[in-house]
């Protein structure tokens, strides 16, 4: 498995790290990157930090997209905004392309692109990047959980991801749905960026507060009800799950959204309650409680 060449398609926070992760397990790495980024990974290598242990490689194989050349996977790490544009400028060069984006809509904007190379994938990672060429980890975690988009049994393909990505520091999570996976995250991220970001409070402050708890089961069940709607499988306890997933958050975690709104930085509002609100527009659900939270974020910032 070692032999296998990966490439990891944007190098902010997560792409950094798991990249990293891939290249000390002996996978061979190259890191497609532009401006700052590519000029520091080329001149001082890439350093992690954090909660997942320090590690740093003075060289790394870091080019322009147009450099990358072919390669067995592709990761896919950069922002929703960012994807069709990246999808397009690395067509062509990987046998299979796992997307990691949030929200629920990035496996379909890459397959309009790609085609039916992609395998469907999401994240859990707290990390920052606190400058070009060093991610700090700031979660005891980082998993993925990827698999076909139709459901079904575990593909080849699939198994072969899964392979590549276990080295230490990654905790790779094959699943027979990815629709369940992606809509588990989406419900709850729905909830924790969207109101860590409105309220610029924390998680435990939230989920701690009656009124505001209420405001993010809301949330939560909205998501539900859509997802449902569109046919994904979901369990019968969906709710209770995700609210218990909520609980075991740290008090403190404030979501990237959160941070990046605070900084004035572009976030990914559309990716989140945005959605809810145009997917409950299109199936004739009412979302009133991802509307209140869309329509307040773009009250306070409304180029967000």
């Amino acid at each position: 498995m070692t032999d296998m060449r990966v490439l990891v398609m944007g190098t902010g926070a997560v792409g950094a790290y798991y990249g990293a992760c891939l290249l000390r397990g002996g996978r061979d790495v190259t890191f497609v990157a532009r401006g700052a980024n590519l000029d520091a990974l080329r001149s001082n290598g890439l350093r992690v930090s954090g909660a997942m242990g320090n590690f740093s490689f003075d060289r790394v194989d870091a080019v322009e997209a147009s450099e990358a050349g072919s390669a067995d996977l592709v990761l896919l790490c950069v922002k929703n905004y960012d994807l069709e544009d990246a999808a397009r400028a690395i067509a062509g060069a990987g046998e299979v392309y796992l997307t990691l984006q949030n929200g629920v809509d990035a496996p379909l904007v890459a397959r309009e692109v790609l085609g039916d190379v992609v395998v469907v994938g999401s994240t859990g990672i707290v990390a920052d990047y606190p400058e070009p060429g060093h991610v700090h980890c700031v979660s005891a975690y980082a998993w993925m959980r990827f698999g076909e988009m139709e459901g079904g049994d575990i593909s080849e393909r699939v198994d072969r991801t899964n392979d590549c990505l276990s080295v230490d520091g990654i905790e790779p999570i094959p699943v027979p749905d990815a629709r369940i996976a992606l809509w588990e995250k989406m419900s709850l991220m729905c909830g924790m960026a969207g109101l860590t970001t409105l309220l610029q409070r924390p998680m435990g402050e939230i989920l701690g507060d009656p009124e505001l708890r209420g405001r993010f089961e809301s949330i939560v069940g909205e998501c539900e009800a859509v997802a449902r709607t569109k046919g994904v499988p979901l369990s019968k306890d969906f709710l209770s799950d995700r609210m218990g997933y909520a609980d075991r958050i740290d008090p403190g975690a404030m979501s990237s959204m959160s941070r990046d709104f605070a900084r004035g930085k572009r976030i990914e509002l559309d990716t989140f309650n945005g959605a809810i609100v145009r997917l409950g527009a299109e199936l004739g659900i009412e979302v009133p409680a991802n509307a209140a939270v869309y329509e307040g974020i773009r009250a306070k910032s409304p180029d967000a």
